[in-house]
Order: C-alpha cells, then structure tokens, then sequence
C-alpha cells in the first residue's frame, strides 16, 4: 500500500509539473497579447485593424525585408544573441538598423517552449531592390529563456519586453509626456505623429488633412498644422 501511494504522489506530481511546464507558453503569450494589440492588414495595401505601435528604445534590433523564413532577433538575458533578417541585402543605403524611436505595427504574437515571439513590421515603407514599389520591414524579435518559459512569470517576460520596446499608449500617458506634448503652429505631420502617436482617426482631403485623437483634432494645411482644438 504505502508503495502505490508513492507511486500515485509521483504520477501526480508528474502531471501537474508537465501541465505547468505545458500552459506557461500560452500563459505568457495570452498576458502580451493582453496588452498589445494586431494591426491586421488589407489586400490592396491598406489596413483592416491599426493595432499597438511600439516604440524602439535600444540599439541592436535589425529590420529586412519581408520573408517566410525571415530569422527573428534573438534576444536573451537582455542581450541580442542573434541578429534576425533574411539572406537578401535591402539594396541603397539601407542596412537595416532599427534605431531608438523607430516605430513598430505587432502583426502577431507566437511563443515556444522557450520563448516568445514578437511579429513586427516598420510603420515606415521602404523601397528596397527587387520589389515593387515601397514595403515595411520585418523586424520579429525574439525572448528567449534558457530555462524555458516555465521558469519565469508573465511579469518578467513583460518587463524584458519593456526594456527593448514601449508603446505609443504607454509613452503617450507617462507622466513626463504629458508635461511636454504641445502642438505648435507650423509643425509638420511628422513631428505630430512623433509627439502624439499615429492618431485614432485620418481624414485626407486634398492639401487639407484632419488627424483625430482622443483629447485633440489636428489640421494640417500641405503638410503644416494650421489649427488644433
């Protein structure tokens, strides 16, 4: 008897270990996607769904074009391990450095035994060698553990995340931005989208272009803010 007892603790024990070991991969990817959101995209170059934008905040991250075979970054113990990208160079002067700033459309999120990936391509469309017309990047990073993901909790796979990227949401609310986010006369689109983000609504008429957030419209006139309320 007392031998089918321990045969039976250790079964159990068994079965709740592999079954932990088994849902931490979907536990953490269900906690990321908790917090970002897909952009989905259309057939004609358009968007379904503009999800989450992240925002680069370290040097090391690499971006080419697009590629089923596209290898991710690799990045463990908070150190890029392995540089992602394909095999084809991007042609011109493009190496394919992401630098801080640089801003990021989450097409997906996958994970692993061991890690979790980030499906990511540049907000910005570049004209690389071979292909028609101009395309965003592909960036996938990747967090590894060692240990698997079953050694770490969502809240540390979360703030390594944080360390390499941050979104528009989460720059947009922290306390210093809005201390310094101001729209001034003359200001280009560009330096509103970098202050405030890509805006919730876009309204394109001729020279005249209307950007809709949550807390202000924007008008722009060829290009120039010309009113905000």
């Amino acid at each position: 008897m007392p031998r089918f007892r321990c045969a039976l603790s250790l079964l159990l024990l068994h079965l709740l270990v592999g079954t932990s070991f088994a849902d931490a991969p979907d536990e953490n990817r269900a906690a990321v996607e908790a917090r970002y959101r897909y952009t989905v995209p259309g057939f004609f170059g358009d968007f379904k769904a503009i999800g989450s934008v992240l925002v680069v905040q370290k040097e090391g991250l690499r971006a080419n074009r697009p590629s089923a075979l596209f290898k991710p970054t690799v990045i463990t113990d908070s150190r890029v391990v392995a540089s992602g990208g394909g095999d084809l160079p991007l042609g011109g002067n493009l190496d394919g450095i992401l630098k801080p700033g640089d801003q990021l459309h989450v097409y997906g999120i996958r994970s692993g035994e061991d890690y979790i990936d980030l499906d990511l391509f540049t907000v910005k469309a570049f004209v690389v060698t071979g292909a028609r017309g101009a395309t965003p990047l592909q960036a996938t990073t990747r967090f590894q553990y060692a240990g698997g993901l079953g050694a770490v909790g969502s809240r540390q796979v979360m703030k390594d995340i944080a360390q390499w990227f941050r979104s528009e949401e989460e720059i947009r609310h922290a306390p210093e931005a809005r201390e310094t986010r101001t729209i001034h006369m003359g200001q280009t689109l560009e330096e509103v989208t970098a202050i405030f983000g890509a805006p919730e609504k876009k309204l394109l008429l001729g020279p005249k272009a209307v950007f809709v957030y949550r807390d202000v419209k924007v008008v722009f006139i060829d290009g120039k803010v010309v009113d905000a309320e």
